[in-house]
C-alpha cells in the first residue's frame, strides 16, 4: 500500500480554509486493520471530515490535534480520504505549515508516511510606530511582513505610562506583537503628553491602511547628569541616568559607596564607586575616562546635576580619590605612591620610571606656594626619594622634584601632587 497527500493550495492567507486529500493505493492484495493518522501543525484548526469510504471510522482528538481513519479491510485500488482545516487569523508571513500523515496495516513493520507544505503568503508590510501630537515619528517599535492587515489592536495594561519603567503592550487577537516603554528612538524618556500608537499596513502596490490608538504619558521623572573632573578642572567622564521623581527631589539621600577607589585591569575589587539616592538612582564610576582608559591617580570631583520634571535643578559635588596600581607615571615622569595618604600613613615614595639613573631631591609646597618641607635627597642614582609628611594637616600639596644625572648635572625638575586625609 502506498500513501500520498495533497492540499488544495500551496500558498495561503490567514483564515483560509484548505482542503486536504490523502490517497491510499492498495497495490498487492487486500489490506487488513488499516489505521491512518494525520497531525495538524500549529496555526491549522480542524473544520471537518469529508465523506469517508464505506466501512471507515473517523475520529478527531482535539488535545493532540490528530485526525484518524480506521478500516478493517480495504480492497485493491485507490481509496481517497478528505478533510478541511482553517488557517489562524494571525500567522507571520513566510511561515510553512507542514502536515504529516502515516498509515499502518497488518504485516507492515514500519509505518508509511507522507507530508505536504503550505506556505503563508507575503502580502502586507506592517509597521507599528509611536507618534507625538505633531505627527512626528517618536519610535518605530515593530516591523513585519504579514499575510494579512492589522485593522484593530488592543493596548494593555493601561493606555497611560505613569512611571519611568511603565509600558504599554500592543496585542492583536490575543497575541502580544510589540511594547512601548515611553522612550524615543535614542532610548531617552519622552516628555509628558499625548502620543499615538499607529499601525500602517502597506500592500504590494504601496497602498497604506492605518489604525491608531492614543497613549498618555504622565509621570514625574528627573534626569541626573554626572560630570567627573580631574584636578585641572577638566571633565574626564560623563554619566547620566533617569529616575522616578514624584517628590521633585531627585538628589535626596545621596550616598557614595567609597571616597577612594583602586581601579585595575585585572581586578574589580575596590575599583568602583556607586552613587545612589533614596528614590532609586544608581550610577557607578569605574575610575575610567570617556575613552575607557583608567584615569591617572589623584583627586577627582564628582558633580551631580539634576533637573526635575518641573524645571527645578539641584547640584551636589563630592570628592573621590583614585589610587590605581595600574597607573604608575609614564616613563620619565615623577609620581608619588601612595599619592593619597590616609589612615595614619605618614610617608610616600617619590619615584621616576626611567632607564637612566637619577638622583631625586624633593621639596613640599602647599597650594599657596609656601615651602612646607625642606629638600630631602634620595640615594644617588636610585630614581627615588622617601618623603615624610608626619604632622602635616589634611589637604592638597605639591611635590617639586629636581633630577640630577650621574655626572651631577641637572636633568630638570617636575611637579606631582599628594593628598593628605586625616
Amino acid at each position: 500500500m502506498d500513501i500520498t497527500k495533497a492540499a488544495s493550495e500551496k500558498v495561503a492567507k490567514t483564515s483560509d480554509i484548505i482542503a486536504y486529500t490523502i490517497v491510499l493505493n492498495v497495490t498487492s492484495g487486500p489490506a487488513n486493520n488499516i489505521q491512518v493518522t494525520d497531525v495538524l501543525p500549529a496555526h491549522l484548526n480542524f473544520v471537518g471530515f469529508g465523506n469517508a469510504p464505506s466501512g471507515g471510522v473517523t475520529a478527531w482528538n482535539v488535545s493532540t490535534k490528530t485526525l484518524s481513519w480506521s478500516f478493517a479491510f480495504l480492497p485493491l485500488g485507490p481509496v481517497t480520504l478528505t478533510y478541511e482545516a482553517q488557517v489562524d487569523s494571525y500567522v507571520q508571513q513566510g511561515a510553512v505549515l507542514t502536515n504529516n500523515a502515516q498509515v499502518t496495516y497488518s504485516g507492515l513493520a514500519v509505518p508509511k508516511s507522507t507530508s505536504v507544505n503550505v506556505t503563508m503568503a507575503m502580502s502586507f508590510m506592517v509597521h507599528v510606530g509611536v507618534y507625538n501630537e505633531a505627527g512626528e515619528l517618536v519610535k518605530q517599535i515593530w516591523v513585519q511582513q504579514l499575510s494579512q492587515q492589522i485593522l484593530s489592536f488592543d493596548l494593555l495594561q493601561q493606555p497611560t505610562i505613569t512611571s519611568l519603567h511603565g509600558q504599554v503592550y500592543i496585542e492583536y487577537k490575543g497575541q502580544q506583537i510589540a511594547t512601548w516603554d515611553g522612550t524615543n528612538s535614542a532610548g531617552d524618556p519622552v516628555t509628558n503628553g499625548e502620543y499615538y500608537v499607529k499601525v500602517d499596513n502597506v500592500d504590494p502596490f504601496g497602498n497604506v491602511t492605518t489604525v491608531s490608538q492614543t497613549v498618555m504619558v504622565s509621570r514625574a521623572i528627573a534626569k541626573v547628569t554626572v560630570n567627573i573632573y580631574n584636578e585641572a578642572g577638566e571633565i574626564v567622564r560623563h554619566l547620566y541616568s533617569y529616575v522616578d521623581d514624584p517628590s521633585n527631589n531627585p538628589l535626596s539621600g545621596i550616598q557614595f559607596s567609597s571616597s577612594v577607589i583602586q581601579p585595575s585591569q585585572t581586578s574589580s575589587s575596590n575599583g568602583t564607586v556607586a552613587i545612589t539616592s533614596s528614590n532609586g538612582l544608581t550610577l557607578v564610576w569605574d575610575g575610567r575616562s570617556d575613552s575607557g582608559s583608567i584615569v591617572t591617580n589623584g583627586q577627582y570631583q564628582i558633580e551631580l546635576h539634576a533637573t526635575d520634571g518641573k524645571g527645578g535643578e539641584q547640584i551636589i559635588t563630592r570628592s573621590v580619590a583614585v589610587e590605581s596600581a595600574d597607573k604608575p607615571a609614564t616613563n620619565g615622569n615623577v609620581f608619588a605612591g601612595p599619592n593619597v595618604l590616609k589612615g595614619g600613613v605618614t610617608s610616600t615614595l617619590v619615584q621616576v620610571h626611567s632607564s637612566v639613573n637619577y638622583t631625586l631631591t624633593a621639596r613640599l609646597y602647599n597650594t599657596a606656594g609656601e615651602l612646607i618641607r625642606q629638600a630631602v635627597t634620595g640615594q644617588p642614582g636610585s630614581n627615588q626619594v622617601m618623603l615624610n609628611v608626619n604632622g602635616m594637616a589634611s589637604g592638597l600639596y605639591f611635590v617639586v622634584v629636581d633630577l640630577t644625572n650621574a655626572q651631577g648635572g641637572s636633568a630638570g625638575h617636575q611637579v606631582t601632587k599628594i593628598l593628605i586625609q586625616h
